[in-house]
């Protein structure tokens, strides 16, 4: 199913930055002073996430590098160098913003793989927990819960919008 989604989904053909400064000058904007001290303050903030996650297992780093290269961007020039060329995870975040802010294939199909198994777990609890009550799972008519099933169905319909919007939405590369 997923091969299918990707065949039809046409793909924009981006020709790939070199250098970091192609990537600087493409992606870097300049803003107000007010502006830019926000948008350092939270990159810090966000880098920091991510410099937990090389050290703390199951804790993500580029995804929280990615925000704070983009907040980079759009405030400090040097700010988004450092970000570039960063030892840890500064070749992950050249490789996204050299291909055209695209992530590759196989991190594409994990993320999908991801979003509908903690879509399909977290709304079975929310059923289980607020529909289902004193009731038996196979008796739909002795289900108690105060919840006739917003709930859960509420946790899928975000979920379909993250795989649509990761599926879709956001570019792919080899």
């Amino acid at each position: 199913m997923l091969g299918f989604i990707f065949r039809i989904w046409p793909h924009a053909v981006v020709e790939r930055l070199q250098t970091i400064d192609e990537v600087v000058e493409k992606y870097c904007v300049a803003s107000s002073p007010a502006k830019s001290r926000f948008y350092v303050g939270l990159g810090m903030m966000f880098l920091g996430f991510a410099v937990i996650g090389i050290w703390v297992p199951g804790w993500p780093t580029v995804s929280w590098a990615v925000p704070a290269a983009f907040l980079f961007s759009m405030s400090s020039e040097k700010m988004f160098r450092i970000t570039l060329t960063n030892r840890y995870f500064g070749t992950a975040m050249f490789e996204y913003y050299a291909t055209g802010k695209t992530i590759p294939k196989h991190a594409k199909y994990g993320t999908i793989g991801l979003i509908a198994l903690m879509t399909s777990v977290s709304s079975y609890f929310v059923w289980l927990v607020s529909t289902k009550g004193d009731g038996v799972l196979s008796n739909p008519s002795s289900w108690s819960g105060a919840d006739p099933g917003f709930g859960a169905g509420t946790v899928i319909i975000v979920g379909l919008i993250g795989v649509w919007y990761v599926g879709f939405r956001v570019p792919t590369r080899e």
